[in-house]
């Protein structure tokens, strides 16, 4: 098993938050693993096991955060 070394943040397309964010981490030049949920059922299943509010950010360490910088993102709770 491997370590995740990068956050990976899930986002979908539209989402003003998630483009905020990515925006943001770009301009810093903060390195990071994006999973797009609406690309696979997959990836929105696995997107959902950590929040129903994209972006979500799984960290290094195991903390996940959703939304950015306190505002709320585009919902992907189930049947939404």
């Amino acid at each position: 098993m491997t370590t995740q070394q990068l956050p990976i943040v899930y986002t979908i397309q539209g989402c003003d938050s998630c483009v905020k964010l990515l925006r943001k981490w770009n301009a810093e030049g903060t390195q990071y693993e994006e999973r797009r949920a609406e690309t696979s059922q997959e990836i929105m299943d696995e997107a959902r096991l950590y929040g129903n509010v994209v972006p979500i950010i799984r960290w290094p360490d195991g903390r996940v955060e959703e939304g950015f910088e306190g505002g709320i993102g585009c919902y992907i709770g189930e049947g939404g």
